[in-house]
């Protein structure tokens, strides 16, 4: 029997962390890794952090350039997959191979969406979600004065926390009630919002963009649907992302959004690549970021319907501090934090192993929680 041949479409997150795991567990099989992307193999949480200056060009790299050659990976840059046969086995390519595969990760990723509106193909709009794109954004705005951002969510909220800490008058448009609506609920945002304002941002909530206007081939202006037109030259489009999964039309296979998961999804496929029977527990939600140096922090069930949940907040709105503590009984099961987070690994911790110690609600609710306090829950419940 020959060596297994694994082929891995996409260079991220996912698909580099399910390499290393077959690398960890199989040195000789084959492994080939095709990206439509050329190198480098860069983070796309880097991106708006390229933009704002917070890292460099290299600071977005998650491997470098050496990284395939070291891992003994057939590395096909560059290259598109356009369809999968799955009783083939086999993958047809941009370059012409039809590339026979043992086990295959579709580990693709996605691409901005576009919505309908009049005037996306104006110079000046720019999606967010590829290192191409943090390129461009970054060699605009030097001759831009007026940026905007359609669409609020992680990476919208991002995008304009880069821009304005480049100088820029930015506003941002979302078309639900409030900014980072998967991953704030409506105190911490409304908190966010008010901080935007505070810094002179224009942040309008609840309404669409309908229109987008320019003069001479490039945006000038987003008209929203109360007839407000917000001017600006830069603009990015940060309005939800569409898998890229066009190549697997009539496979049948079964799409997962994963990012927030990606490390660990593509380390625990790769071992069933390679082998080794590993089962995969679910995801559990966490994002966090900072909008204008204000930390924001979701963890597992932050938002839940009411019913059996118990919620203990914490609340000081002239500092912008909140602290939400979702209880199901005495478990900690979500935590939606602003201004202060500096427990949130703790608190991430406790939810996804769902440990109580002896910390009841009433220990965890009011103020952050040290390492120091868990040692001592752990040790009087007895405990290693």
């Amino acid at each position: 029997m020959g060596k297994l041949h694994h082929v891995i479409i996409g260079a991220s997150a996912a698909g580099l962390e399910a390499v290393e795991a077959i690398r960890r567990v199989d040195k000789e099989c084959l492994i080939t890794v095709v990206s439509k992307e050329p190198m480098p193999l860069y983070s796309r949480v880097g991106l708006t952090h390229f933009i704002s200056r917070e890292v460099g060009y290299d600071g977005m790299q998650m491997r470098n350039d050496g990284y395939f050659d070291r891992m003994r990976v057939r590395g096909l840059m560059g290259v598109t997959a356009l369809s999968v046969d799955p009783k083939a086995r086999r993958v047809k390519l941009s370059n012409g191979e039809n590339l026979a595969y043992d086990n295959l990760l579709v580990a693709s990723g996605s691409h901005a969406a576009t919505p309908p509106i009049p005037g996306t193909d104006l110079k000046g709009v720019y999606p967010c979600i590829t290192n191409d794109d943090a390129r461009n954004i970054d060699d605009a705005i030097p001759n831009v004065k007026e940026a905007a951002v359609i669409g609020a969510g992680l990476i919208g909220i991002q995008a304009v926390d880069a821009l304005a800490r480049r100088g820029l008058k930015t506003a941002v448009i979302e078309m639900m009630p409030h900014v980072m609506p998967a991953m704030a609920d409506e105190v911490s945002a409304r908190m966010v919002e008010e901080g935007l304002r505070a810094a002179g941002l224009t942040v309008r909530v609840g309404v669409r963009a309908t229109e987008l206007l320019g003069k001479n081939g490039h945006i000038t202006s987003v008209k929203v649907e109360t007839g407000e037109v917000i001017p600006c030259q830069l603009l990015v489009m940060a309005a939800g992302v569409v898998p890229n999964v066009d190549f697997l039309d009539g496979t049948g296979a079964r799409m997962n959004a994963i990012w927030p998961e990606a490390l660990n999804q593509g380390r625990i496929a790769g071992l069933n690549m390679a082998g080794v029977a590993t089962s995969y527990e679910g995801s559990m939600a966490m994002n966090v970021t900072a909008v204008l140096h204000i930390p924001v922090a979701s963890i597992g069930l932050w938002n839940p319907k009411e019913g059996r949940y118990q919620i203990r907040e914490v609340r000081d709105d002239r500092k912008r501090i909140y602290r939400k503590l979702v209880f199901d009984g005495d478990q900690l099961v979500g935590a939606m934090l602003l201004g202060r987070f500096e427990d949130s690994g703790i608190l991430h911790n406790m939810i996804r192993t769902k440990t109580t110690f002896t910390l009841k609600p009433h220990h965890l609710a009011p103020a952050t929680v040290r390492w120091g306090t868990v040692l001592r829950a752990i040790d009087k419940a007895g405990k290693l």
